[in-house]
């Protein structure tokens, strides 16, 4: 075994399965660059290939893992009472697999995952043409493929409770329900009184503003370089649809898009990404090579981007540091004081684009993905209705009109990539991101402070990497609330912070 695992990783039984795990992990390490290619460089054509070269690596991953002697190791490991938590974690981790390779035949594994990367590049074609037509049949094979998925793996309830564990380990439909019943009622209130607020803007100048895209790629360049420093493991470049992807030890990747124009998408999407990044870059150093190493938890991990999308990027504080390198990398900007960017950057209005939305309406636009995905893994919907079934539940909850299926349904790339149940973490990761503001404040100070100086800035990733990056996947969502927070997940941080600091701005 490699020196990187002497310290956190010492069990004898523990290093053997890793050994084994490498190679596994290789073939994961290859799969992960081929997606991120498909996404970024790989040209239309080449889908075909990608998803039977990716199909493939998929099964032999299965194959490796189901050797006998590799799942005998770590049977007999999950027995052993003498393993530190990092050992048990793996441990964990890689149940959860065996139980998911043992489950799912090696045909659905390839058919998923070539009908997916295929219909990645269709789902990009039908976007940008704005024609769910040239999609439905895609989606509606792949929603097929989510049910048997379920069926596969089993639930108590919900098929759509076997795809959230996917994401979230042991989250529930019914689970998420009783959160989104918690907050709704509550935002849209909030909503109605901000809009209501003599001082409300509902719009700003700058969402009209033009900015040229090679000048403001440049400028999220410099943005991570500013919160980050040197940019030797860490890269952005452009995609359909931002996302972020970890290779491995030193090999983070962002993706961002631009449209020309109102550069809080773009800007909001580096940040999120770059949350998101953190998270597997601050990962334990002995983690790496390991099924631990970076965030399993996607409602922690959406907790990160999120943090860094709305504390710190939509703050004026930390605005006021970038303010001299955003105008100039786009000097048209210049007749926009600091007050007005930082109004721009938190206008509070229902919206048709998920990833643009304000903090506050941003939880219906996942509302309304969680049931259109339960309803679909439930048969209560069809997918060739989705259109129909998308446009008005935006108007019924968000009181806008959809123009095209480029805005409404075909705005996200998860679905095309077989994420049904990745949504609801969203939402959750962003209240859960409310509780790490709260605790990190009680510890080392308030934020608007913090983003003074970039030594506050330093001390916020030393605090998040400290009480959450550094242990990985060690543990699960709810044992890292607890231990990091001394209490359990609770959705008031959330309501607390947007009652506070929107009550402030519209004079509530």
């Amino acid at each position: 075994m490699t020196e990187m695992h002497s310290n956190l990783i010492k069990h004898p039984s523990i290093r053997k399965i890793l050994e084994h795990y490498r190679v596994i992990w290789s073939l994961n390490h290859l799969s992960g660059l081929g997606n991120w290619d498909l996404e970024t460089y790989m040209p239309e054509e080449g889908s075909e290939a990608r998803g039977e070269a990716l199909s493939k690596i998929a099964s032999l991953s299965q194959k490796l893992f189901l050797e006998k002697e590799f799942v005998e190791l770590i049977k007999e490991s999950s027995k052993l009472n003498d393993l530190n938590d990092y050992e048990k974690a793996i441990i964990r981790m890689l149940l959860r697999d065996l139980e998911f390779y043992e489950k799912l035949p090696s045909a659905f594994i390839e058919d998923f995952v070539k009908t997916t990367s295929e219909a990645t590049t269709v789902w990009r074609k039908a976007k940008n043409s704005s024609n769910f037509s040239l999609f439905e049949p895609y989606l509606k094979k792949i929603v097929e493929l989510c049910k048997k998925k379920a069926e596969y793996l089993g639930y108590k309830e919900s098929p759509y409770d076997a795809l959230l564990d996917r994401y979230e380990e042991g989250l529930t439909t019914k689970e998420v329900e009783k959160y989104f019943a918690s907050i709704k009622t509550i935002l849209v209130e909030l909503t109605n009184r901000i809009k209501k607020s003599e001082s409300y803007r509902g719009s700003h100048s700058l969402e009209e503003e033009k900015y040229d895209i090679e000048t403001m790629h440049k400028f999220n360049q410099k943005l991570l370089k500013f919160i980050h420093g040197e940019l030797t493991h860490l890269r952005i470049d452009v995609s359909s649809h931002p996302f972020s992807t970890s290779l491995g030890k030193g090999d983070a990747r962002i993706t961002t898009r631009y449209k020309g124009k109102d550069f809080a998408g773009t800007y909001g999407s580096t940040m999120h990404e770059y949350g998101h990044s953190l998270y597997e870059i601050q990962s334990h150093n002995d983690l790496h090579y390991t099924p631990i190493a970076g965030g399993s938890s996607l409602i922690v991990h959406e907790s990160q981007s999120r943090f860094w999308e709305n504390f710190i990027g939509r703050s004026e504080e930390f605005l006021k540091l970038i303010y001299g390198d955003l105008v100039e990398a786009q000097p048209s900007f210049k007749k926009y004081d600091l007050s007005e960017i930082y109004k721009y950057l938190n206008l509070v209005k229902p919206s048709l684009i998920r990833t643009e939305a304000d903090e506050i309406t941003y939880h219906l636009h996942i509302l309304i993905r969680f049931e259109i995905e339960k309803d679909l893994i439930e048969g209560k919907i069809d997918v060739k209705d989705l259109p129909k079934i998308w446009n008005e539940k935006y108007k019924s909850y968000l009181g806008v009109d959809v123009p095209s299926d480029r805005e409404g349904v075909l705005q996200d790339i998860h679905w095309s990539g077989g994420s049904i149940g990745y949504f609801p973490t969203y939402s959750l990761g962003t209240a859960l991101s409310a509780m790490w503001k709260h605790h990190l404040e009680k510890e080392i100070g308030d934020i608007p402070q913090l983003l003074k100086s970039m030594d506050g800035i330093n001390k916020i990733k030393d605090w998040l990497k400290k009480n959450i990056h550094e242990y990985g996947s060690t543990y699960t969502f709810r044992e890292l609330v607890l231990k990091s927070c001394g209490e359990e997940f609770n959705p008031k941080y959330l309501l607390e912070y947007l009652e506070d600091k929107y009550g402030k701005m519209w004079n509530l």
